[in-house]
């Protein structure tokens, strides 16, 4: 069986960027529209959480198709460079199920994506604890978007769907400090991702419509990141 990793901080900084992208690829009527040719900046600075695990299966010819799920939280300030618009908070979920190659790793196949997020949070929603030690996230209902996607970069957007999550993170271990860049090209969009701030692992027990979830890895920040896009226009 395949397993995966991640880099947990590029991961914790740049989950809710990553999921506004995604979300306003698929048209949501709640987001606003990139500007032409699909350029697009998320800048975020405050305080995060994310928790995420994977479950791989085997198949007979060779790859394993895994199911995810992420969760993630922030709260600070959160802007764009083409809405104008200014969020103070917000959580995110993610739901991906795909097949990937034994041999290499590389992703095989359609996928299928399920992810939403939501802003602006009630008063009490979301608590953060001093020095990252915990996080509390109380119950709140997402609309998540399915997208189906082809290939390397085909994605049809499919039904959506409420879901309601909830969680607690339990900072573990010492606080450590990182910073990245990392720079992409798929030969139409070139993606920037670059981010510094506090890091401590953390454990997350929570629920997702009802149902216990223990997530295998998850972390709380501290810090800044950019997410950019640049596209050529067709």
């Amino acid at each position: 069986m395949y397993e995966r990793t991640r880099p947990r901080f590029r991961s914790a900084l740049t989950a809710a960027a990553v999921i506004a992208l995604l979300v306003l690829s698929t048209g949501s009527a709640a987001a606003s529209t990139p500007p032409p040719g699909g350029d697009a900046t998320f800048t975020q600075n405050g305080r995060g959480a994310d928790a995420t695990s994977e479950q791989c299966a085997s198949n007979p010819d060779g790859t394993s198709t895994c199911s995810s799920v992420e969760i993630s939280v922030f709260a600070g300030k959160m802007s764009d460079n083409f809405s104008g618009v200014t969020h103070a908070n917000q959580v995110c979920v993610v739901l991906e199920v795909s097949t990937y190659t034994d041999a290499t790793g590389e992703r095989v196949g359609d996928f299928t994506d399920e992810a939403g997020c939501k802003v602006d949070l009630l008063n009490g929603t979301l608590r953060f604890g001093s020095n990252l030690t915990s996080v509390t996230l109380a119950p709140t209902t997402i609309s998540i978007q399915q997208m189906v996607c082809v290939d390397k970069g085909t994605c049809v957007p499919g039904s959506s769907r409420d879901v309601t999550v909830a969680g607690t993170w339990t900072g573990v271990g010492p606080i450590s400090y990182s910073k990245y860049r990392r720079v992409s090209d798929d030969g139409t969009c070139r993606y920037d991702e670059a981010g510094k701030g506090y890091l401590r692992q953390a454990s997350f027990s929570g629920t997702l419509d009802g149902q216990s979830l223990s997530l295998d890895f998850a972390s709380i920040t501290d810090g800044k990141s950019t997410y950019r896009s640049r596209c050529s226009e067709v």
